[in-house]
């Protein structure tokens, strides 16, 4: 694989978004439909896959002083969302618009249900109805692709593929070429304007962490255990660095912070903490810049690597990505700054992916980050286990000698055991709970 290659992922699978994925969806849906349905509001009818519709529940909306909701989500992106911003939808959200998106709410009918009949891991279909028109737009596979778009009965954008034939980067590439040796040495020898987009992953990532230190933002991990530090309950070491850093940026976006995430493959907390673990750790050793960037780039594209064996789950697996993956590429980038080879980086992976296997996706929330952080604590010893010697082995579960094969084994779990079940017991918890809003 070309130089040209890893520049191109790395460019494909980060780039920036505002707030978390699912209420930016539902806001550029309701932006979308809104542009070809002029008129009084009457009904936004809403459906999705599982973790689309239990995901929304709970998470912070941009620009709305973290207020949350699949309703409200939708309803700001009718009243000011920009359609054509795409992922930042949100970006010219005021409080004035808040206050009309809640009357709104009021006073439209606004419904949500779940349909994972379409069989794609990715699916979301808005129909916003108004005195004068009705439109209806249809998202799959990614979060910001609209496959369809109809207008009072009129098709007028029909892309949709059969789930035969849903979006899987995977086959893509060259499997011979994307190994962690390749991507290492990509990272180690590549000319620093080729790893542009890990300096914008960095300054951009580092914004929304400050947000999450700074402000009572979510669940508070980072901002808890920051706390502990300067009280001396916790020791402010490499580690302790590294968590906080790490995660403090889904501790802001999972509670509604106001600026945007350089993402990893379409996740702005998986992105937040493949690009703030190891640049802590950088900072921490007093590591140049340029070494920092390197070690974010291999942390992404390891990710990407990860995510990429999980096939059509890429985007949206039933399994958890922060903890499963973007723990493990995060402790992958800090393991590049501590100098360890890819074997043993391979070694560090395959322990580190065990740790968390078969831990479920529950939707978006706040708790994620304090998931996160339970996940990269034990990559990280699974990093030091490594460069001693020490892994996981080959007759433990799910893990095999390569990677590789370890994250098609845990494929495997997804696909025959976990697909469309783990989302379906969720959405009924959430009908029982009666908190659907």
């Amino acid at each position: 694989m070309s130089k040209s290659i890893f520049r191109e992922l790395l460019d494909k699978e980060a780039s920036p978004a505002l707030g978390c994925t699912e209420p930016m969806m539902f806001a550029l849906a309701g932006a979308i439909t809104r542009k070809h349905a002029t008129g009084t509001v009457k009904r936004v009818d809403m459906v999705g896959c599982g973790l689309m519709v239990t995901g929304v529940q709970a998470v912070g909306i941009p620009k709305t002083g973290g207020k949350t909701g699949a309703f409200l989500s939708a309803a700001v992106g009718i009243i000011n969302g920009d359609a054509d911003a795409c992922k930042e939808v949100l970006n010219n959200i005021r409080p004035e618009d808040v206050a009309a998106a809640e009357e709104l709410v009021k006073n439209a009918e606004f419904t949500l249900d779940m349909d994972n009949s379409t069989g794609k891991q990715v699916y979301f279909k808005l129909t916003l109805t108004t005195d004068e028109h009705v439109a209806t737009v249809i998202f799959e596979d990614e979060h910001h692709t609209w496959t369809y778009l109809e207008v009072d009965n009129k098709v007028l954008v029909d892309n949709r593929k059969p789930a035969s034939e849903m979006l899987i980067p995977a086959d893509d590439v060259d499997w011979n070429e994307f190994t962690i040796e390749k991507i290492y040495n990509w990272c180690k020898t590549a000319d620093i304007s080729e790893l542009g987009r890990a300096k914008e992953a960095v300054a951009m990532n580092t914004v929304l962490a400050k947000d999450g230190i700074e402000n009572p933002r979510g669940i508070q991990t980072a901002r808890v255990l920051m706390q502990n530090v300067e009280s001396g309950f916790v020791a402010g070491d490499e580690i302790t660095h590294i968590l906080i850093w790490a995660t403090a940026g889904a501790d802001a976006r999972m509670g509604g912070s106001d600026y945007p995430a350089m993402v990893s493959t379409a996740s702005g907390n998986q992105g937040a903490m493949v690009v703030m673990g190891p640049w802590a750790s950088a900072e921490y050793r007093k590591c140049s810049e340029e070494e920092g960037y390197r070690a974010v780039a291999f942390a992404l594209l390891v990710n990407t690597y990860l995510k990429y064996l999980s096939r059509e789950y890429v985007y949206m697996p039933p399994t958890c990505s922060c903890a499963a993956t973007s723990a493990p590429a995060a402790a992958a980038g800090v393991a590049f700054i501590h100098g360890l080879n890819p074997k043993q980086i391979n070694d560090m992976l395959c322990t580190s992916m065990i740790h968390m296997a078969g831990v479920v996706c529950d939707g978006a929330k706040p708790s994620c980050a304090f998931r996160m952080f339970t996940s990269l604590f034990g990559c990280l010893e699974a990093m030091m286990m490594a460069e001693k010697g020490i892994r996981a082995s080959n007759v433990e579960g799910f893990v095999h000698d390569d990677i590789k094969v370890t994250v098609e084994n845990l494929y495997r779990l997804q696909h025959d055991v976990l697909h469309n079940k783990v989302d379906a017991i969720l959405w009924d918890i959430v009908k029982e709970q009666k908190v659907i809003h």
